[in-house]
């Protein structure tokens, strides 16, 4: 399924050595988003409000990537049509919009579902955490 997106809030592109570092979920969910493999800086995406999430490997939404409208190299995106949420509207049979973003990295992406836009900041951690 074609998905349009547009990045939002980081304008900077990251490279191909961009990761998932770590993903937490306490009633807000919190992700780590690695710069690049060899380092331990990037941002952190905290949504404080979230119907849904998931984590899935790059290569299982190749599709996305070949997409017109797709906007490589921003690790946060607002998806505004296609995605996850089209997908799960028309296996439920959903008429509600639903809110998506996506965080995407060469080695793993994190689909969030929220009406909320997520907070990102600047990260630091030891490489070990």
């Amino acid at each position: 399924m074609p998905i349009k997106a547009r990045p939002f809030g980081c304008q900077e592109q990251f490279d191909w050595g961009a990761d998932i570092h770590s993903v937490s979920y306490d009633g807000s969910l919190s992700i780590r988003v690695l710069r690049n493999r060899n380092r331990n800086d990037g941002i952190e995406v905290t949504s404080p409000q979230v119907d849904g999430f998931r984590l899935l490997d790059e290569v299982p939404l190749a599709e996305y990537w070949i997409a017109e409208d797709f906007p490589s190299g921003y690790p946060v995106l607002e998806v505004l049509n296609g995605g996850w949420a089209k997908e799960e509207d028309a296996r439920l049979g959903y008429i509600e919009q639903r809110r998506e973003w996506i965080i995407v990295t060469a080695g793993a992406c994190v689909s969030v579902f929220s009406n909320h836009e997520p907070e990102i900041h600047d990260a630091i951690w030891p490489a070990n955490v």
